[in-house]
């Protein structure tokens, strides 16, 4: 980076400027995300199950334990609302973007740091980790920060980096143990240094270092692991044995590895890729090498598990996620030196803001040539919905061909045409969002809506509701309890929406309904609109 002190304040502006596009991409209508899909796993598992049980259970659906204790505490406590369920993720996630170039500076020469935190900053698929309650947003960082600590332990023989790889390495494979593939191939590798520098005769010295290290890495994770491995092994051996990975998946998963399905955009990336691998092999051959040994292992035991769905290159790409970083830092490096490299044939290679302004460019170029423009148009409750995230190139993806049978209902249009601002209450409805129209939608009538909770009313409990009458404290601002509405005023306009079936043909079913909208017709007199298809409230607000 340029030295001199007048150029220090323009760093800082620089990289406040990257932080708030993160912080921007990150945030952006995030109040008003409704948890859909696996974000319901831990929900459905505190709303059953005690902390000894939720300790002792990956679960059938994969809730993820330190988090799902986390919610189960707050929901006996000071209370569980969507806010503190992605509070977690989106710290993690923002810190990304700066702890990992701070992180990696070892291997990162002049503007590098900064285009390698651009890079974090406009992903698609970090930004995706961040806005979803899942693990990955704690994973991918710490699992990265973890594999660094370890290898600058060993070189540098501080024992704090060995205690934050410790930390983190145990903290990650708690939350998602497919983790521990990359500790334990980074283990490996420098017990095999160990070894070959015993047979040089240094001892055992190297042996005497790294042995302790492992045995205690070995023993934290596994007094977090082992018990709901051995308590309920079902749970991991129902998920193995069931897909393959295909040649497409590879293919796709670099696509949301890089932020884009655009054919050039990709080859570029790829490119980009393998003179930043050039790069450090000329500045740390080994470091390069340690990580393509943990990542070549992580990926051949992954996929030689045949998982669940782990043809689907989301999956394969989670599962592997902790590589991500490096393949980011590569494509930074290799970034940067191309464009010094353009800077020096027009006479300026002593300066690196050529350098920031083509990178700029070319993050502008992946923010456009990716998913987000789309997802990020209007109204968007559902940014999660893997119709925008399982392929970046939306019209080949499957799930845009599910959804184009989610025709809007022309009541939709009615009711986007009354005039004042309206929230649509829908109900009932499916939390595994390929179930559900309601994304569909809300993507053609742009009004904010909430889902209405049967529960209590025409139903005591299905998957995707809360308990109404519960000693638990959750509260969900997305959510809302179709009974309050008939007992509590309430001051904003709102349509009641329910569905009596779905486009998709035949899905999970759910309770019946007619009970619920008999219960409005007695308190609110006859529907707005009815068919056989939807059943629709008009309730103006008690101002």
């Amino acid at each position: 980076m340029p030295a001199g002190s007048d150029k220090r304040w323009l760093w800082l502006l620089a990289w406040l400027f990257l932080f708030a596009v993160a912080a921007w991409l990150r945030l952006w209508q995030i109040g008003h995300q409704i948890l859909i899909d696996d974000e319901w796993h831990a929900v459905h598992k505190l709303m059953h199950s005690g902390y000894r049980d939720i300790f002792l259970s990956f679960g059938h659906a994969d809730h993820t334990i330190p988090l799902t204790l986390f919610f189960r505490l707050l929901a006996d406590t000071v209370g569980l609302s969507e806010w503190r369920m992605r509070a977690l993720p989106l710290a993690f996630g923002l810190a990304t973007v700066l702890a990992l170039p701070w992180v990696a500076k070892p291997w990162l020469k002049r503007c590098e740091p900064w285009v390698f935190g651009g890079l974090l900053a406009v992903s698609p698929l970090l930004i995706h980790f961040t806005r979803y309650v899942r693990p990955y947003a704690l994973t991918v960082p710490m699992g990265f920060i973890a594999m660094v600590a370890l290898w600058r332990w060993w070189h540098e023989r501080k024992s704090a980096w060995a205690m934050v790889f410790v930390v983190f390495a145990t903290a990650c494979a708690w939350l998602h143990p497919l983790t521990l593939l990359f500790t334990a191939a980074g283990l490996a590798w420098f017990g095999i240094a160990a070894l070959a520098a015993w047979w040089r005769g240094d001892g055992g010295q190297a042996l005497k270092r790294i042995l302790p290290l492992g045995a205690l890495t070995t023993i934290l994770c596994s007094a977090l692991v082992l018990p709901p491995l051995l308590a309920d092994p079902t749970a991991m051996a129902s998920k193995s044995g069931i897909h393959q990975v295909q040649w497409a998946t590879f293919v796709r998963g670099w696509e949301l590895l890089i932020g884009s399905a655009h054919w050039l955009v990709a080859a570029f990336s790829l490119v980009l890729a393998g003179l930043g691998a050039w790069r450090l092999w000329r500045r740390d051959a080994a470091f390069l090498g340690y990580w393509l040994f943990m990542s070549v292992v992580a990926l051949v035991v992954t996929i030689s598990l045949d998982a669940a769905w782990i043809h689907h290159a989301l999956v394969l790409v989670r599962y592997t996620a902790v590589a991500h970083p490096l393949l980011l830092m590569l494509i930074a490096i290799g970034l940067a030196w191309l464009l010094s490299r353009l800077a020096g044939l027009v006479k300026r290679p002593a300066s690196a803001w050529p350098v920031v302004g083509g990178a700029l460019v070319w993050l502008t170029v992946l923010y456009l040539a990716g998913p987000l423009p789309q997802v990020y148009s209007g109204i968007n409750q559902f940014t999660s919905h893997m119709r925008y995230h399982y392929d970046y190139h939306f019209e080949r993806s499957i799930y845009t061909t599910v959804m184009a049978e989610a025709e809007l209902p022309d009541v939709y249009r009615s009711m986007a045409a009354e005039p004042g601002d309206w929230v649509l209450i829908e109900t009932p409805w499916h939390f595994e969002s390929h179930f559900s129209p309601l994304s569909e939608y809300q993507r053609e009538h742009q009004l904010p809506l909430r889902i209405g909770m049967i529960s209590g009313l025409c139903s005591d409990w299905t998957h995707g509701e809360l308990r109404r009458d519960s000693e638990q404290h959750i509260i969900f601002r997305r959510f809302v309890f179709l009974a309050d509405l008939l007992t509590q005023p309430q001051p904003e306009n709102r349509f009641v929406v329910f569905h009596r079936g779905t486009p998709f043909g035949y899905v999970r079913e759910l309770p019946d309904i007619e009970p619920c909208i008999d219960a409005f017709r007695d308190h609110h007199g006859i529907p707005w609109h009815e068919d056989d298809n939807q059943v629709v409230f008009r309730l103006p607000g008690n101002l």
